[in-house]
């Protein structure tokens, strides 16, 4: 969802909470893969989920947001987080909770996942970093210790590649 569309939507929420369902529409399902990459079978990724919008609902937005998935991403790994502090377990740091784990597709969409075998692991990573959460190029190249150009190159090399099997 472009930022502006998004904000507006944010600031209308005061006055009509109908305004909540694009959002519900665009982010929930992408709120639930991401939650269920990020902490596996550790949090219930629709209860974190519904924290997240009911959260939404009752803020008081006053900054602008230019990055929606990237943000309601945060919102949602804060959630869980506050979630696993409640329950005062203790969770293991494992890859799976790394910034950029690889992506597993939910069988629902099985070409994606087919298509997106045939990049390798590096490309992967930057697709997820960038398309599903919100990172920029100069963002993933300082996270991965590449340079800008080099994400860059591997991003699009790895559109093209989709774009082939897709």
């Amino acid at each position: 969802m472009e930022p502006q569309k998004f904000n507006n939507l944010l600031l209308k929420i005061k006055s009509d909470k109908r305004a909540l369902i694009p959002i519900y529409q665009e982010y929930y399902a992408k709120i639930i893969l991401h939650l269920r990459v990020r902490f596996g079978k550790c949090i219930c990724p629709e209860d974190v989920a519904q924290e997240v919008f009911v959260t939404i609902l009752h803020m008081e937005h006053t900054e602008y947001i230019k990055a929606p998935q990237k943000w309601i991403f945060s919102v949602a790994d804060n959630k869980a987080i506050d979630l696993l502090r409640r329950r005062h377990e203790e969770v293991p740091l494992s890859d799976n909770m790394k910034a950029s784990p690889i992506f597993e597709v939910s069988t629902q969409n099985v070409a994606i996942q087919l298509a997106f075998e045939h990049l390798d692991p590096v490309s992967q990573k930057i697709l997820i970093m960038h398309f599903w959460e919100g990172y920029s190029h100069k963002e993933i190249a300082s996270m991965l210790n590449m340079t800008c150009g080099n994400v860059r190159l591997k991003a699009s090399r790895a559109y093209k590649t989709l774009e082939k099997y897709l």
